[in-house]
């Protein structure tokens, strides 16, 4: 058997004969790491995501849970909080707890979590499928989206224009191994002050926007607008971008992808304050994550094993 065909069984078994963990050593690069499908998958008709807090007791308990999870279809993500000690699992070296950001009136009730499940779906009643109770897991806080005509966000301009073409948004090699394959994924929830952007001229949402509405085009020489100040300098600091209009209320679900979430999505909220746009949203929750790496497609794996095996 040749480097390349190693599953990634053998490879932590190959670690614990020498008495290494998945998380302690760096994976050798002819080692395959997988991803999940849900973080580059096209937008679906409908889409939930829902944060948990884990009272499952001990690794156990963890792994029954992260197997019923895994069997939903769902995508994965773990929030700074599973990592408090209680059973003693390695953290991806990035991530921590979503600060307070300009503009934000974050509220507790609907921010972090120590698991997060994405539902991807053609209909709510699929979502709600996906998303049902699972023991070991008490919910913390749920939005559901739904996909508009065009892949248009609830100000009706494109979404996801812009998106790198090809996104490094994979965790790098410096992280522990058990997490080569993930992503660090930040979600907002935001309110929309849509009576009072609805008033506005096409034009003046534009120049707010820094694209045409109609076509997605970015509009030259407006500095100050959403589209210029979000943009990073370097390619390798671009975001990957999802997005969905709230199912029930004038909101907006945004999503995003990035190897490192301090030189991605908060940079550019740093860059983005004090922005026009800043008077019609209102960030009240959210968190962010890290989307485990994905399973190698045989029967006894599951999301998050080289995570709750080592030690």
């Amino acid at each position: 058997m040749d480097a390349h065909s190693l599953t990634r069984r053998a490879f932590l078994a190959g670690l614990a004969a020498v008495g290494l963990t998945a998380c302690d050593t760096p994976m050798p690069a002819a080692v395959p790491v997988h991803h999940q499908p849900g973080v580059l998958a096209p937008s679906p008709a409908a889409a939930g995501v829902a944060a948990y807090d884990v009272t499952a007791r001990t690794r156990a308990e963890l792994t029954a849970t992260l197997r019923a999870v895994t069997s939903r279809g769902v995508t994965v993500a773990v929030g700074a909080s599973l990592f408090d000690g209680r059973f003693g699992l390695p953290a991806p070296r990035r991530l921590t707890t979503m600060p307070k950001f300009a503009g934000d009136v974050l509220e507790e009730q609907w921010c972090h979590g120590d698991l997060l499940l994405q539902a991807l779906a053609d209909t709510p009643d699929q979502v709600d499928a996906q998303l049902a109770d699972v023991p070991g897991l008490t919910l913390r806080w749920r939005v559901n989206g739904h996909k508009l005509p065009e892949e248009r966000n609830a100000f009706g301009f494109k979404e996801g224009a812009g998106n790198p073409t090809t996104p490094q948004v994979w965790a790098g090699d410096d992280e522990p191994a058990c997490y080569l394959g993930g992503t660090y994924q930040v979600v907002r929830l935001i309110r929309l002050a849509m009576p009072t952007w609805d008033h506005k001229s096409t034009e003046d949402q534009e120049r707010v926007f820094g694209r045409r509405k109609e076509s997605g085009e970015e509009l030259p020489d407006l500095l100050n607008s959403h589209v210029r100040r979000a943009r990073p300098a370097e390619e390798k600091d671009k975001i990957l971008r999802r997005g969905y209009p709230f199912a029930t209320e004038p909101g907006h679900l945004f999503m995003c992808y990035q190897r490192d979430p301090e030189t991605g999505f908060a940079a550019a909220q740093r860059r983005l304050a004090g922005e026009e746009l800043e008077k019609y949203v209102l960030p009240f929750g959210g968190g962010y994550f890290f989307t485990l790496p994905g399973t190698d497609g045989t029967k006894d794996d599951y999301l998050g094993r080289a995570m709750v095996e080592s030690s």
